[in-house]
């Protein structure tokens, strides 16, 4: 087990709304044992976003057995902000964000240090092989060409949930969101938060690497398949139009 560091080299965000069930059928025990079996030092935040479940009292239990692995509780917000709580609480050399599920596993993240260690700011995932409906591709197809055409050009994928970023240029972006701000919401909204991140990477002049990465679509009924999609070309639209406007000139 790898010494316990008040700064240690990597800190892994998890963010949480109602994962009791996932929780229950082990998904972070992967985690502990891959975290577990590396030289670096690290920690787990996991940022419970307001959850009405028991997923707050499973991982206080869970955290009082496992040092490494920290909880924060917020008022809900969507992922957008928990994300940020945790990023922004963290106190790894660098940072890494990633679902609950696992639907990207945290054995992929060896391959993101080294692009780190080779000078990138940020290390994004694309999903190569994507397991998922022919619904869900399409319409993952259809947004993806929407934020390219719009926001950013030549990313691949900006909404696979395993993204990992340098302490200072992980501060310097999370604290300049404009779009993904606290807002008060109901149900498990996630929003195109990546979107006004990586469209400030960018301003910010930080050099972004993409990564294939192994991608599982876990079946959940917390987003609405419809109304998530409008949500989130509206945010799209809104980062393009805050930056004629401006808006992101005075950070």
């Amino acid at each position: 087990m790898p010494t316990i560091s008040t700064k240690p080299y990597l800190s892994v965000v998890i963010p949480a709304y109602n994962e009791a069930d996932n929780f229950k059928s082990g998904v972070l025990k992967p985690v502990i044992d891959y975290l577990n079996a590396q030289k670096y030092t690290w920690e787990v935040l996991l940022v419970d976003d307001g959850s009405t479940d028991e997923t707050n009292e499973l991982l206080t239990d869970f955290c009082l057995g496992h040092p490494e692995f920290k909880l924060r509780r917020i008022e809900h917000g969507g992922k957008a902000v928990a994300v940020t709580e945790g990023v922004l609480a963290a106190s790894g050399q660098l940072i890494l964000f990633t679902d609950f599920d696992q639907s990207t596993p945290i054995t992929e993240v060896n391959k993101f240090i080294d692009h780190h260690s080779q000078g990138a700011d940020l290390v994004i995932s694309y999903r190569a092989d994507r397991r998922d409906t022919l619904i869900a591709k399409v319409r993952g197809w259809l947004f993806a060409t929407l934020v390219q055409v719009v926001a950013l050009p030549g990313i691949l994928d900006s909404q696979c949930g395993f993204k990992s970023f340098t302490r200072k240029s992980a501060q310097k972006i999370f604290l300049s969101l404009i779009v993904s701000r606290p807002t008060k919401i109901t149900g498990g909204y996630m929003g195109a938060f990546d979107v006004e991140v990586l469209f400030l990477a960018r301003k910010f002049g930080y050099r972004i690497d993409q990564v294939p990465v192994k991608w599982v679509r876990y079946v959940s009924d917390r987003l609405n398949i419809w109304r998530e999609p409008l949500m989130m070309a509206k945010d799209t639209f809104k980062v393009r139009l805050y930056d004629i406007l401006g808006k992101y000139d005075v950070i």
